[in-house]
């Protein structure tokens, strides 16, 4: 036998932090992993402080291994095509110290919005650095092709970097920034400033109206509005039908928005008024923002998702939507958008869900949600099992979960004649069988990992489904990021 070519080891090679034999990510997995889903806010097994160090870590590697450039064109997806701010911003404000042929270029372009430039200069400050030279140009020629009312709209007055600090780093100039300097510029046409320049509640109530009637509210803005909107007094079915349901569910605004599906399903449960046609109206763009881009998978697909207690970890400090929800969304996004989908649901234990099409997107969502008494441990082998013998074969599977799995030989389920080890139980029962790996903890560790078929998919929005479609067709994200240019 060769002494040199030897057997890869395919063992457990990590813990999770509830003590389950799991695997490390590969820093390249963990790195986009985060960079496409990951708000830097404190979570259920890790701070905000102890992610933004090993993100900046696992940067440095990237950078190390795949150059600058690599990093570049990352940070400039997430931001422009995922709508990823903060930890976009902070890769941008890392980049200022490297050196690449198209750095100004990559400014210029990665700026989505004035306040991204404020951003990634607060960003350089956190890390200590001296703003660089292509840093400051690019910035500047973003800026100097910002149009009047946008300069009007982005002040910034509140802010340590406000517009006038910025055009003066940058010596940004255009027509433009000359009327903005001199106070020439026209008050800009936001609906922020028109409801605040209204007087009283009858003038305000008149121009939400007039806003919504006149499209005059971004599609974002109408959606967070929509208390304001139905809080009107002299509104009826018909004039929410003709004016509000339409702006909702159209189908070139959702995709332009950048909105994650979570965002519909967030509207819906802050509404106060349980108005029955922005409820359905509100369920179509969540499909619409979920399935437009989803590929038709072929054959059998099976949805496994965690509803343990730590996927009750809200999403950021603004919301009160949990992990489980944003991955219920995903598991019914799936659903929709797929013939011949089976779903179990898990905790220490594990459920099928049977789930009919024809209901609306968030009464599935909540159904999904419920714990059903699988328990609030993390126990995925049940899973694995409920699917292998109470349904037909796969062509994929989709795991939605924290991945923060148990010990096998915990108390709750123990049975010495089961397979504990996550990764024995999915290759006893399904082989190589490809998996999709929706991590939303994105933690250092993962269930399943060093086989070929087990696919890393993550991100919050609807271009998640377009990872999929690449995967499903041999290609890797690697690959996808490093053809993406901005020059």
């Amino acid at each position: 036998m060769g002494n040199f070519n030897k057997v890869k080891d395919n063992r457990p090679n990590a813990l999770s932090y509830e003590g389950g034999a799991v695997y490390e990510k590969s820093p390249l997995d963990a790195w986009i992993g985060m960079l496409f889903s990951s708000f830097m806010e404190d979570k259920f097994y890790e701070t905000a402080p102890d992610q933004q160090k090993r993100f900046i870590k696992l940067t440095d590697e990237m950078c190390e291994k795949y150059g600058p450039v690599f990093v570049s064109k990352a940070a400039f997806f997430a931001r422009n095509e995922l709508g990823m701010r903060s930890i976009s911003q902070l890769v941008a404000a890392w980049l200022n110290t490297q050196s690449f042929e198209t750095k100004r270029t990559f400014y210029r372009a990665f700026c989505h919005r004035p306040d991204d430039v404020a951003e990634i200069f607060a960003a350089v400050d956190f890390l200590k650095q001296k703003r660089s030279h292509a840093l400051v140009r690019g910035c500047g020629d973003y800026i100097s092709t910002i149009k009047p009312q946008t300069l009007a709209k982005y002040k910034l007055n509140s802010r340590n970097y406000n517009m006038f600090d910025l055009i003066n780093i940058t010596h940004a100039t255009s027509d433009a920034i000359n009327q903005y300097k001199h106070g020439e510029l026209e008050q800009a046409d936001t609906w922020e400033v028109k409801i605040a320049g209204a007087g009283s509640k009858a003038e305000r109530q008149q121009e939400w109206k007039r806003l919504v009637e006149q499209h005059k509210l971004g599609y974002m803005a109408l959606i967070r509005n929509l208390n304001n909107i139905l809080a009107l007094e002299d509104i009826d079915s018909d004039w929410i039908n003709i004016y509000l349901v339409p702006q909702i569910t159209a189908k070139n605004a959702i995709q332009k928005s950048l909105m994650f599906p979570y965002r519909f399903y967030t509207a819906y449960r802050n509404l106060k008024v349980a108005n029955f046609d922005v409820i359905a109206a509100l369920g179509k763009a969540f499909t619409i923002a979920s399935c437009s881009n989803a590929p038709q998978l072929d054959g059998p697909s099976a949805i496994i998702l965690d509803v343990s207690g730590s996927m009750d970890s809200r999403m950021s400090k603004n919301s009160d939507i949990t992990i489980k929800e944003v991955g219920a969304c995903f598991a019914v996004s799936l659903f929709l958008s797929n013939s011949d989908c089976a779903i179990v649901k898990f905790g220490n234990y594990a459920k099928s869900m049977y789930l009919n099409k024809n209901n609306n997107p968030f009464a599935l969502i909540d159904s999904l949600c419920k714990n059903d008494n699988c328990g609030y441990g993390t126990e995925i082998v049940p899973a694995f099992e409920e699917l292998f013998h109470k349904h037909s074969h796969v062509n994929r599977i989709f795991i939605i979960s924290d991945m923060q799995v148990m010990d096998g030989n915990s108390i709750w389920y123990y049975d010495s004649s089961k397979i504990h080890v996550p990764v024995n139980a999915y290759h006893s029962y399904f082989g190589h069988t490809p998996c999709y790996s929706f991590d939303l903890g994105h933690y250092r560790t993962q269930i399943l990992s060093n086989y070929d078929h087990i696919r890393y998919v993550t991100a919050l929005n609807d271009q998640v489904f377009k990872f999929i479609g690449l995967l499903e067709s041999g290609n890797d994200l690697f690959s996808y990021i490093n053809r993406i240019t901005y020059c």
